[in-house]
C-alpha cells in the first residue's frame, strides 16, 4: 500500500492536543512525579526519540498501573517507530482500561490495519462509527482516514477527508490524499485534478508530485510524467522507490543511460528492492551488458520469491488466527506449525504455539519456542510473560522471577503477572515481596476469588 501522509503531519500533534495533567496518584509527592515523567515523556515523543520515551513511560506507569495514557502514548511511540507488533499490545491495553477514549480506539485500528489484522481493525473502526467521528481532533482523523485507506474501504476514507477540508479547506494534504484514493478508484480525471490542487497549494510535496508522476505514466503521457518525478526526486533524493519509478519512465523513453543513472542509485539505497533489479536487469539488457543484465534478474526472481513466501506465510498465519478466533485449537497449531516450518524465524508464530503448549500443559514443547521468540526480540513482553509462566510451571523461581518482574515493568496494570510474581516471590522464600505483589492483584482484578484467597492466605500465614 502506497504511503499516505506527504506533509509532515503528524499525528504527534495529537499528543500537544491531548495534553493533560497525570491523572491523580495517591500522594502529593507522586503526583508531581507523575507530571514530571508525563512532561518528561510528551517531549521525547515529540523529539522522535521513541526509545527513550517508552522507558519514561514504563516509568509512568508504575505509579498509577491504571491510567491509560502512558499505554497510548508508549503505543504512539513504538508504532512510529515500526514496532507495530509491540505497539498494538500497548494500544490494546489503553483501550482495555478507556474503551470510551476515541482517540484510543482509532490508533488501534491504524496500527492493526497497517498489520493487515482486517478483522480485529474492522471491529474497532465498528465501535467508532458508533460513537461518531466528528468528535475526533483533526489529528484523529487523519489517522482514521489512513486506515480506512489501507482497508480499502475508500468511500469511508473521502467521507473522513471531507470532515477534514471542513475544517481546514486550504490543506493540500487533503487534496493529495484525496487523489490517491480517486487513484485507486480509477477515477483518474478526479485524481489528477486532486493532485495538482495540491501541489498549487503546497509545491515542495515530495510525495504530491510522484503521485502525479504514476497517474501521468499511467495515462500515456510520459514526458510529463518524467518532469513529475524529476521534481519528486529532486525535492527527496534517497527515495529508492522515487528513483526506480523516473529509472523504469526514462527506460520507456529510450533513455537508457539516464535510467541506469538513477537505478544505479536506487539499488545502492534499497539493495533488496523487487523493482529496482527488475527495471535494472532491463537497462543493462538494452545496453547490452549481457553478465550484469543476468545478475540483476537472478536477483529480481530471488527476492520475488522470497516476497511469493513471505505472502504465502502471511497467509497461513491469518487462516491460523481465524481457526484460534473460532476456538478450532488443533487446525490452528497445524497452521502455525506449518508457518514456522517455512519461516523460522516467525515471532507470532512461536507466540501462538508457545502459549497453547504452556496452556495444554506441554511443557518440552513450548520450549523450543520461547528461545526461538527471545531471540528474535529479547524484549517483548508477551515473552518475557511466556518464560515467566514457564520457568514458575518448573519451578525455577529464580529464573521466573527475573522474566516477571520484566513484565510487571512494562504492564504494573497486569493483575495475572503480579499475582503470578507473587507466587514466585513465595517460591523464593520472600513472603514480605509477595504481599505487595498479592495486593496488588486483588486491587487489579477484584473480581477474581482466587486472588482474594491467596492473599488472604499469606496475610494468616504472616500473622
Amino acid at each position: 500500500m502506497r504511503e499516505r501522509i506527504g506533509l509532515p503531519v503528524p499525528i504527534l500533534v495529537m499528543i500537544l492536543s491531548a495534553f493533560v495533567c497525570f491523572g491523580a496518584p495517591r500522594s502529593r509527592p507522586a503526583q508531581l512525579e507523575g507530571e514530571r515523567l508525563f512532561e518528561q515523556g510528551i517531549t521525547l515523543l515529540t523529539q522522535r526519540q521513541f526509545a527513550e520515551a517508552v522507558a519514561v513511560f514504563n516509568r509512568l506507569k508504575q505509579i498509577n498501573p491504571k491510567d491509560p495514557r502512558p499505554y497510548f502514548y508508549s503505543g504512539m511511540a513504538l508504532a512510529e517507530a515500526g514496532r507495530l507488533s509491540t505497539a498494538a499490545l500497548e494500544l490494546d491495553e489503553a483501550v482495555r482500561l478507556d474503551p470510551q477514549q476515541l482517540e484510543y480506539l482509532v490508533l488501534q485500528a491504524n496500527v492493526l490495519a497497517r498489520l493487515k489484522q482486517r478483522t480485529h481493525a474492522e471491529e474497532l473502526l465498528a465501535d467508532i462509527e458508533k460513537q461518531g467521528a466528528t468528535k475526533l481532533k483533526a489529528a484523529s482523523l487523519w489517522t482514521l482516514s489512513d486506515a480506512y485507506y489501507r482497508l480499502e474501504r475508500l468511500n469511508d476514507a473521502l467521507r473522513i477527508l471531507d470532515l477534514l477540508a471542513e475544517r481546514n479547506p486550504d490543506d493540500p494534504r487533503v487534496d493529495l490524499n484525496r487523489g490517491q484514493v480517486y487513484a485507486l478508484r480509477n477515477q483518474l480525471d478526479q485524481a489528477q485534478a486532486a493532485l495538482r490542487k495540491s501541489i498549487a497549494k503546497y509545491p515542495r510535496n515530495p510525495l504530491a508530485h510522484f503521485e502525479l508522476g504514476k497517474l501521468l505514466h499511467l495515462r500515456g503521457d510520459l514526458p510529463a510524467a518524467k518532469t513529475a518525478f524529476l521534481e519528486a526526486v529532486r525535492l527527496e533524493q534517497n527515495d529508492p522507490q522515487y528513483l526506480q519509478k523516473l529509472g523504469a519512465l526514462c527506460l520507456a523513453l529510450q533513455e537508457t543511460d539516464e535510467a541506469l543513472a538513477y537505478l544505479e542509485r536506487a539499488v545502492a539505497l534499497d539493495p533488496n528492492s523487487v523493482q529496482v533489479h527488475y527495471s535494472l536487469g532491463q537497462a543493462w539488457l538494452r545496453k547490452g551488458e549481457r553478465e550484469k543484465a543476468a545478475a540483476s534478474v537472478k536477483k529480481f526472481q530471488e527476492l520475488r520469491r522470497r516476497e511469493e513466501q513471505r505472502e504465502e506465510v502471511d497467509r497461513l498465519l491469518a487462516r491460523g488466527e481465524r481457526m484460534l478466533d473460532e476456538g478450532n485449537d488443533a487446525d490452528a497449531r497445524a497452521l502455525f506449525m506449518q508457518v514456522v516450518q517455512a519461516d523460522p524465524d516467525n515471532w507470532p508464530a512461536h507466540g501462538y504455539l508457545a502459549e497453547m503448549f504452556l496452556a495444554a500443559g506441554e511443557w518440552q514443547k513450548a520450549w523450543p519456542h520461547l528461545t526461538k521468540m527471545e531471540a528474535l526480540d529479547a524484549d517483548s513482553v508477551v515473552g518475557a510473560w511466556l518464560m515467566a509462566r514457564y520457568w514458575h510451571q518448573q519451578k525455577q523461581f529464580e529464573k521466573a522471577r527475573v522474566y516477571a518482574e520484566k513484565v510487571r515493568l512494562v504492564r504494573p496494570g497486569h493483575a495475572q503477572a503480579r499475582h503470578l510474581l507473587g507466587n514466585i516471590y513465595l517460591g523464593l522464600n520472600q513472603p514480605e515481596k509477595a504481599l505487595p505483589e498479592f495486593e496488588a492483584a486483588v486491587r487489579l482484578a477484584p473480581d477474581r476469588a482466587d486472588f482474594r484467597a491467596d492473599l488472604e492466605r499469606l496475610k494468616s500465614s504472616t500473622r
